[in-house]
């Protein structure tokens, strides 16, 4: 791990390290344990069509300010009802501008699955994103050993979580396979560059009965087909959606492509 990821990780050690003097583990743990439920993120990509995971960001390193504001409600039920198959929510601060309370405040107000999207190297931050709303949690496999990849898959299940695990790679591939899901990240996180063509082919590589998401860079009607016919059953769009005026209507005129 280097470049860009690493220095991300890195600053977000000793944040994770504050929360956990304010609150600890212990007792985050038994508050996620007694809640409710959340709607199945897997079961969301099960039926035919296509199926968008929405993204609520509002920075990020390569773009830097993507949204100016960022109503979190209004935007959850917005997309849910542009015909988004479920969230994601941002919650890396330093260089995403997200937070646990967005990803709190879109699970007031959707009954959409939502992932917590960030840089989980802790059991604890599976812990927070259970208490905040979560359905999923997303494992990068660029930052992680294989060990500890399936160690904090088996962590976020002890707490009722699905794993997008997310690659780049062929060999990040095979650290992914135990995930509940499969995303194929056409952004290179070392250094935020990007490449339909490498996802394309790495979607078509995947042998797995688990769902595959494309993740990153799509911006029309022809990359989700292309992705689509790749393989993906699901895209990840945030930029896209983002920077349009009105996110839902832009949702909605890219479903009504297909």
């Amino acid at each position: 791990m280097n470049d860009i990821l690493h220095e991300i990780v890195e600053k977000n050690r000793p944040f994770l390290a504050t929360r956990r003097r304010l609150r600890p583990f212990s007792e985050l743990e038994r508050a996620a344990k007694d809640l409710p439920p959340r709607p199945g993120f897997a079961a969301a990509f099960a039926s035919p069509g296509i199926h968008v995971i929405a993204e609520l960001k509002q920075a990020s390193p390569s773009k830097g300010l993507i949204r100016a504001e960022l109503p979190v409600a209004e935007l959850a039920r917005s997309l849910e009802a542009a015909g988004a198959s479920a969230l994601s929510v941002l919650t890396e601060p330093f260089y995403f501008r997200g937070s646990l309370e967005n990803l709190e405040t879109a699970a007031g107000n959707s009954r959409l699955p939502l992932l917590r999207k960030d840089f989980i190297f802790d059991p604890y931050q599976i812990a927070e994103a259970r208490c905040a709303g979560a359905s999923a949690v997303l494992l990068i496999a660029a930052m992680l050993e294989a060990g500890e990849f399936r160690r904090l898959c088996d962590c976020a299940r002890g707490f009722g979580l699905e794993v997008l695990g997310e690659a780049h790679s062929e060999e990040e591939l095979a650290i992914v396979r135990e995930a509940d899901l499969v995303g194929v990240n056409a952004r290179d996180l070392h250094d935020f560059s990007t490449s339909l063509d490498r996802a394309a082919g790495l979607i078509a590589s995947v042998k797995s009965s688990r769902p595959v998401i494309a993740e990153s860079a799509v911006r029309c009607a022809e990359d989700i087909r292309r992705l689509r016919d790749a393989g993906a059953c699901g895209m990840l769009i945030g930029e896209t959606l983002m920077r349009a005026a009105d996110p839902g209507a832009e949702l909605g005129r890219l479903l009504s492509c297909f």
